[in-house]
């Protein structure tokens, strides 16, 4: 099967790791798919991606380009055709028979084009039975909503690494996201300021915009910037390796967010061992099975510090929790998935 996935932005975010995921299942299980993902724009991301393509020989089942306006792919040659939160596109896909809306994005202003979509859509895919059930509630009208919940790369399950050499004398409070509104950065920086005279933690900053002049200063005025590792980005390929560091120094990981589709950098987390605190939104709530040791109340950052104090504390049996919470990342369930939406498309 030849599937085209359309996509606004090639950014270093979690609609394209999702995507590298899939490609990575998909030859797991021996799937003949081909995903061939065509970008309007590359925001710095593509060389990586394509980089991580090479590296870890996708070459027979994944390509990603950029979609120059005056020469579209030829629909015609693809069996499917997935179009993720790109509404632009729509003029330019209505004669093909084969298209699926994929809807990712947690920002509810951006989810809007949902209430015009083409009448050649045959269905819409969302990440989560959350998700589905927010976007239902939001667009009562739509076309069949399938659930394709993203897998995690089996790299993720299989952290152990071989080189225990500890980088930290500290134990890592981990911020992996972008830093703005909806992620609610701000969030983690009043939480991270409860931990400021803890001597045995730090913080991991690592979003797009950690190393702004502004943010800089405003960290150093709040007294935190000392404890602070701040990156600006990180390549597809070292996902796995943060995972890895953040575990091996006993940390965790923590998501203020506002809203979240699914929450795939928790879900990496989560698959390599390491503890969570996810704010209560139903999409976290899925990730952790339920359980209230790793949700807290957005705005209690009191509820949150009492939260992460006893994971550090329990932190090898919180530990086994996650690999045990883990088993519905893993490429099995996306595959059923898979071919249950496909057989309902035929």
């Amino acid at each position: 099967m030849d599937v085209l996935i359309i996509y606004q932005y090639c950014t270093f975010g979690g609609v394209e790791r999702a995507i590298l995921n899939r490609a990575k299942t998909f030859a797991k299980h021996h799937l003949n798919v081909h995903i061939s993902v065509g970008y309007l724009y590359d925001y710095g991301a593509l060389q990586s991606f394509q980089s991580y393509i090479r590296a870890n020989k996708l070459d027979d089942c994944l390509t990603a380009f950029l979609i120059v306006s005056s020469v579209f792919p030829n629909l015609d040659q693809y069996d499917l055709i997935l179009n993720i939160d790109t509404p632009q596109i729509f003029e330019l896909t209505l004669d093909a028979k084969n298209v699926f809306v994929e809807c990712h994005t947690p920002y509810k202003e951006n989810r809007q084009y949902l209430k015009t979509i083409p009448q050649n859509i045959r269905g819409i895919i969302v990440p989560s039975e959350s998700f589905r059930a927010l976007v239902k509630s939001e667009f009562p009208d739509l076309p069949p909503v399938f659930v394709l919940p993203n897998p995690v790369s089996e790299e993720f399950f299989e952290i152990h690494s071989s080189n225990e050499v500890d980088f930290f004398s500290k134990r890592p409070i981990t911020y992996f996201a972008r830093l703005d509104e909806l992620k609610n950065f701000n969030e983690a920086v009043n939480i991270f300021e409860l931990f400021a005279s803890k001597e045995e933690v730090m913080f991991l900053v690592i979003g797009n915009g950690a190393d702004d002049k502004a943010l800089v200063n405003s960290l150093e005025q709040k007294g935190i910037l000392e404890k602070m590792l701040l990156r600006d980005r990180l390549d597809f390929d070292l996902a796995p390796s943060l995972v890895d560091l953040v575990r091996r120094h006993r940390g965790i990981f923590i998501s203020p967010s506002k809203g979240e589709s699914f929450g795939l950098s928790a879900a990496e987390f989560i698959s390599g061992g390491v503890p969570v605190l996810l704010s209560n939104l139903p999409a976290h709530r899925e990730l952790v099975n339920y359980d209230e040791r790793f949700l807290y109340e957005l705005g209690d950052i009191e509820s949150a510090e009492k939260k992460i104090v006893a994971l550090l504390a329990n932190w090898e049996d919180m530990h086994e929790l996650m690999r045990t919470y883990s088993n519905k990342f893993k490429g099995s369930a996306f595959i059923s998935a898979w071919q249950n939406m496909t057989k309902a498309e035929k």
